[in-house]
């Protein structure tokens, strides 16, 4: 079984002279649409797709050898000493964002990727980070319309987890029925239901899960930092959506490491 040093390395050798070149041609870096790029260039905006379009589907397909989530042994050896004394069976850190697109032509796609969230078209997926910051599951985009439930359901990670795992999440993840048939416990913040404050206990368990949450939602923007999704994605670009978004997320796993 390859050690994480091991993965580290034969990412960067695969891919330390293509990276820049490939982000520069992504324009993801800059968030620059195909148009500017164009001018940019000087050559045609059906180029400049045509380009895009290669590099993502290349960088796609090398990241993909690359198994992502790594067996319990390797999260255990690099789990932060908060997380160990705290939570320290902690698999995952789950979490879900959104990627805005351009409003669909047909009526129905419409409907179902609006976001009632964003109040806007979207297609939302499902994030992995481990206790230590590294991106380790990454879902296939959904319509905008899904829930958290749902979305982790369709997303595979069940088939993932192992008994004796905790998986930490936010309170709109109500996996608990779920997880408790793989005998996998979950970590959210409590719910006040019919009470009116939360408890001094309570109180304490929603800041720590706050504190190590934090992981996730630094590497959320890490992700975000790549300003191609700053604007919605463009009718054209939503087939290749999955590939670019893998892509994006895959890359901040070669920037420093949230944890140390």
């Amino acid at each position: 079984m390859p050690t994480r040093n091991q993965v580290g390395v034969h990412f960067r050798l695969m891919c330390k002279t293509r990276k820049k070149r490939a982000k520069r041609a992504l324009g993801t870096t800059l968030g620059l649409m195909e148009q500017d790029l164009a001018y940019r260039f000087d050559i045609s905006q059906s180029t400049v797709s045509r380009i895009v379009m290669t590099w993502i589907n290349f960088m796609y397909l090398e990241f993909k050898k690359i198994p992502l989530w790594p067996p319990k042994e390797l999260v255990q050896a690099n789990m932060p000493k908060i997380f160990k004394q705290q939570y320290p069976n902690t698999r995952v850190i789950l979490d879900a964002t959104e990627v805005y697109i351009d409003q669909p032509h047909l009526p129905d796609i419409q409907q179902m990727t609006f976001s009632n969230y964003k109040n806007s078209n979207t297609f939302k997926v499902l994030i992995g980070i481990s206790p230590d910051g590294v991106v380790t599951f990454i879902s296939s985009l959904y319509p905008g319309f899904i829930s958290d439930k749902e979305l982790t359901r369709q997303s595979g990670i069940y088939t993932l987890l192992e008994p004796g795992d905790s998986v930490m999440a936010d309170r709109g993840f109500n996996i608990e029925d779920d997880l408790i048939l793989k005998g996998v416990q979950l970590n959210i913040p409590p719910f006040l239901r019919d009470k009116k404050q939360f408890s001094e206990n309570e109180l304490v368990i929603t800041r720590r899960i706050a504190s190590l949450r934090i992981h996730v939602e630094r590497a959320m923007e890490k992700i975000k930092n790549f300003h191609i999704f700053d604007r919605s994605l463009p009718v054209q670009m939503t087939d290749i959506a999955n590939r670019l978004f893998f892509v994006c997320c895959v890359l901040t796993n070669f920037q420093e490491p949230l944890c140390t």
